[in-house]
This record gives structure tokens, C-alpha cells and sequence, in this order.
């Protein structure tokens, strides 16, 4: 390698003709405004260097930019344009980025982050990618392009948006001390030496988890890319930011741990069969792999549980990740629970890892058909979209299904006086049948548009199929895409019928049948579910589906 750079750099001059990759290199760094939130330990930060490397993107045409519609990127391709002619971009033709510079996804995030923000290589951690002429060309390339661009000044004519990105999202991160919480769950005692950065990619594709190690410190980092836009700025999945958090910084802890006890997990390889296909299908490629990602991904769920509560953390990351055959969680979680109860037995991560190993070998073929067998469920409906709450007004052969064992029945008297009301007020209902939840579960529901009336404890066909919904309704919070906790709370579901896809079911539930009575007060019927209290609307929104299984967002 080493022996092949003098040539390649000489090629480099001939090409570059009047650019000079090596002009202009200084002040680069010094130029850069800093862009930074800290958050109870934990660094929110636009990147430099990452920034460049998209702008870079765009400016080649590289169809991995994702899909938002920031004018930012407008902004980039007007200000970059009198610099496409730079050897930069030829040097790319001949060498894509994606396939020859770098071979996997993530491959341009860990090479960027061994370098500072001159772009020189990082001499405080090795890397053995800098012995690579191509990319070593690349940098020196980039840090050209940066000086005689002007990027730096671009990059903090941008501020205003960077800055807005970063409230805007740790604005929506209320309680947010998971770097304290995940170093407790796992038992890290010096804290200091841990350093946490979730790194804003406006350009990007993808989240990412990269890491350095430097002696007893570690750079942890979670590289996030914006969801969707909301006027003219980024916005982010917040839970899908906690699992990635979750996810890619126990990766540090739990990896070493299974790492030093891998002979014995190397026992349990006969385990690895029945999942092999799907997790290589996620880039799981070894059962060594597959044991460190199930067992960072029971942390992460751990970690759901203790901040959103068990049933939010079964719902929105427990579900998705069993869909997906990620099935040693059920034993892992259930042993990470014996973990949390016996922290004066286990005080960290390593001293239970015994424990882990045990769990997955007290594993059963029975238990692993059982497992496979949940998954299918968990993907229903097969659709491309969830009807909205309102569709049941466009349909025929509507059949409302009422409550028998509502415990208030007082509530339950008004809410059926309003039924009969609402019913004859709105010419769609007015043919409709009226059945009660017993009745319901005897019939042949397959014909029907179901409008479904009452509490889950009070409403028995509810009941028995309110698990299939991406909600929860309990006595004390309800659950869509986050928890909201109390009483008084209602909330109508759009969703199809459990026999028969082809019709709708819209579902009318509360946490008390009273808090649904005069409903239609509120404006209603957009969307796939709407949570309301004393007639406010507290949040509708759709369900949409991830890895086959449907949430709400």
C-alpha cells in the first residue's frame, strides 16, 4: 500500500493541473463556528465535517441524499456551483463513492470521523484505512475543495438553521438524561470517561452508531437523519432517536462483555438456524454478531420500559423487533428483568453476563417455534394503508357493536343515549344495525363496517381484539406514538375489520364510557387516531408501517 502512494499522488498533480491540493490548507478549522447543545452530559452537535462530505454529495448527483425537502439543499447546489469543475468531482467519477471508495453504508461516517476539522487524519486514534491512497486522495481532495470553496463560510451562513434543528429537537426531548441511565443500567462507574454525541446529518441516509475507543475513553456516537420537514425545518422520529441511543451506545458495553465470554456463547451456535436467514438479511452475518445485537437490543427495550413503562415499551419496540425475528429477546429481557431486581448481586453488565448465557441455553426448540409462530400477527393487516377514522361514513352495511359490562353504569346509559342521537343525526348510520359485543363475537362480522362503542374492559369484542391495534387504553395513560398519562382521556381508531380487511372498523373508546359522550364537538375523522380530553384534541396522527408492522405515529 504504502509503495503505491507516491505514484497515485503524482497521477493526483496531473490531474489537478492548476488546483493545487495542497494550497490553501490552513485555517480551515479556526473558520468553523461551533454549533452545539449539551443536554445532561450528552452532546447535540452539527458536524463539519459530515456536513461537507453530503454537500460533496449533492453536488455529485449521488442519489443517497435523502428524500427531504430542505432548500437547503438548493442553497448548496446554487452556492457550489462555479466549483463543480474542481478535480474533486472527476476524481469521484472514477472512483464512486459508494462500491469502490467505501464498501458498506456506514464505511464514509467512520472515515470522517478520524478526521479533524482541518481534515487531516486524527493522531489521537489509530485507523487503518489511512493507509489507503484512495482515501488519503479523498481527504486531501475535500480539504482542498473546502479552502478554495469557502465552505466554512457557507457552513456558518447556515447557523441560523442548525441551530433552530438542534432546539427544535432537544425541545422535544423533555427528561432527557439517558446517558446517566444507560450508564447506571449497564454499571459504568466513571462516567467521565464516556463521552456521548448525537450528531445532526441533514443530508444523510440512515442512522449510525459509530464508536472510538482511546485507551480507557470512548467516543460514542449516534448520527442521526431527519424524518420529514416541518415549515422549512428538519424534524426527527423521537422514539426511533431513543432506540437508536439505546441501541448503538450499549453496543460499547454490551459487546466487550460477550466478547470476553464468546467461547462459551460459541456454544450455542446450534441456536443460530432458525434465525440465520433474516438476521443475515439485517446484516447480521455471524452468530457471535447476532448474541451482541440481541443482547444491546433487550437493553435498549429495558431502557423503553423504565422511561415510557412496560406496556409503551412492548408497543412501540418490543413488537417491531420480534416482527423482524429478533426472537432471543423474549428470554433476554426476561433475564435483564432479574438483572434490574438483583443490582447488589450484579453490579454492572459483566458480572451478569453468566446469567445471559444461561438464559439462552435453557432455550427449547418449542419455545423457538413458538416465538416464529408470533411473528406473522404482528404484520397484520397486509396493507398499503389504514383507513382514516371518517371512511366508515362513505360505507354501507355498518354495524355498531356495543358494550355489556361497562362497570359505570351510569356513563354507559348516557354514552348509548348518545349513540341512538349520533346515529340519527348523520344520514350514513341512519340504516345501520345495532348489536351488543356478545352477540358480535357469535356472528359472521366478514359483511360489515364495524363501529365499535365503549371502554376495553366494558366492550368484550373490543377487548379480545384491541391487541392487533398500534394503541393502548388503560385506567391510567393511553398509548399512541407516546404516553399520555391521567384520566378523561378518548380516542377514535380508524382501522379495518379483524375478519375481513376489505371493510373498515372505526373504534369509539375512552378510559370511562362519559368521556365520549357529545365527542362530535370536536372536529374529527382525519387521520388514523385522535386522543382528546374534555373536548381539547391532545394528538391525531396516522399509523404507518416499519419492518411490516404498523405504529403509531
Amino acid at each position: 500500500m504504502r509503495r503505491k502512494l507516491p505514484q497515485l499522488l503524482l497521477v493526483l498533480l496531473l490531474i489537478v493541473g492548476p488546483y493545487s491540493v495542497f494550497a490553501h490548507y490552513s485555517g480551515i478549522r479556526k473558520k468553523f463556528k461551533a454549533c452545539k447543545i449539551e443536554l445532561n452530559g450528552v452532546n447535540f452537535t452539527v458536524d463539519p465535517r459530515i456536513e461537507l462530505f453530503h454537500t460533496i454529495e449533492v453536488i455529485s448527483g449521488i442519489p443517497l441524499v435523502n428524500f427531504i425537502g430542505l432548500d437547503y439543499k438548493e442553497k448548496i447546489q446554487a452556492n457550489f456551483a462555479p466549483f463543480k469543475d474542481h478535480p474533486l468531482f472527476a476524481f469521484l467519477k472514477q472512483n464512486p463513492v459508494y462500491g469502490k471508495l467505501f464498501k458498506t453504508i456506514d464505511a464514509p461516517i467512520w472515515f470522517l470521523i478520524h478526521l479533524d476539522n482541518d481534515l487531516e487524519w486524527r493522531k489521537d486514534v489509530p485507523y487503518s484505512e489511512k493507509e489507503n491512497p484512495k482515501l488519503d486522495s479523498l481527504r486531501l481532495m475535500m480539504k482542498d475543495f473546502a479552502a478554495k470553496s469557502g465552505y466554512a463560510g457557507f457552513f456558518n451562513r447556515n447557523l441560523d438553521l442548525y441551530k433552530i434543528s438542534l432546539e427544535s429537537l432537544t425541545y422535544n426531548l423533555p427528561d432527557f438524561d439517558e446517558k446517566n441511565r444507560l450508564l447506571d443500567y449497564c454499571g459504568v462507574k466513571d462516567k467521565s470517561a464516556v463521552q456521548f454525541n448525537v450528531i445532526v446529518n441533514f443530508l444523510g441516509w440512515g442512522n449510525f452508531g459509530p464508536r472510538i475507543f482511546k485507551g480507557n475513553q470512548a467516543e460514542l456516537y449516534a448520527i442521526i437523519a431527519p424524518e420529514k420537514m416541518a415549515i422549512r425545518v428538519p424534524t426527527f422520529d423521537v422514539a426511533a432517536l431513543y432506540r437508536l441511543i439505546w441501541h448503538e451506545f450499549a453496543h460499547s458495553f454490551a459487546n466487550p462483555a460477550i466478547e470476553r465470554a464468546n467461547a462459551r456463547f460459541e456454544e450455542l451456535n446450534y441456536l443460530w438456524p432458525p434465525v440465520k436467514e433474516s438476521m443475515k438479511a439485517q446484516a447480521y452475518s455471524s452468530w457471535e454478531s447476532v448474541v451482541k445485537e440481541h443482547l444491546t437490543e433487550a437493553i435498549a427495550c429495558r431502557m423503553a420500559a423504565k422511561k415510557f413503562g412496560e406496556d409503551a415499551a412492548d408497543l412501540n419496540f418490543v413488537r417491531l423487533q420480534k416482527a423482524k425475528d429478533w426472537i432471543y429477546l423474549n428470554p433476554l429481557i426476561k433475564a435483564l428483568k432479574y438483572y434490574e431486581s438483583n443490582r447488589n448481586t450484579y453490579p454492572d453488565l459483566d458480572s451478569f453476563i453468566p446469567k445471559i448465557f444461561e438464559c439462552l441455553k435453557a432455550v427449547k426448540q418449542h419455545d423457538i417455534d413458538l416465538w416464529l409462530a408470533e411473528k406473522e400477527p404482528l404484520k397484520k393487516p397486509d396493507l398499503s394503508s389504514i383507513p382514516e377514522i371518517g371512511a366508515i361514513y362513505s360505507r354501507k352495511h355498518i354495524l355498531f357493536i356495543l358494550p355489556t359490562g361497562e362497570k359505570d353504569k351510569d356513563a354507559d346509559l348516557k354514552l348509548k343515549d348518545f349513540i341512538s342521537k349520533f346515529k340519527n343525526q348523520v344520514s350514513a348510520l341512519k340504516d345501520a344495525k345495532t348489536v351488543d359485543d356478545t352477540t358480535a363475537l357469535k356472528m359472521d362480522l366478514s359483511p360489515y363496517n364495524l363501529s365499535v362503542w365503549g371502554t376495553p374492559s366494558g366492550n368484550r369484542f373490543l377487548k379480545e381484539h384491541l391487541a392487533e391495534l398500534p394503541v393502548g387504553i388503560y385506567d391510567d395513560k393511553i398509548i399512541g406514538e407516546n404516553v399520555y398519562n391521567g384520566t378523561g382521556y378518548g380516542m377514535l381508531i380508524g382501522w379495518v375489520n379483524p375478519v375481513n380487511p376489505e371493510n373498515v372498523m372505526a373504534v369509539y373508546t375512552a378510559q370511562n364510557p362519559a368521556n365520549l359522550v357529545d365527542f362530535n364537538r370536536i372536529m374529527n375523522g382525519s387521520g388514523n387516531y385522535h386522543i382528546f380530553r374534555n373536548f381539547v384534541t391532545i394528538k391525531y396522527g396516522d399509523f404507518k408501517r416499519q419492518a411490516s408492522v404498523w405504529l403509531a405515529k
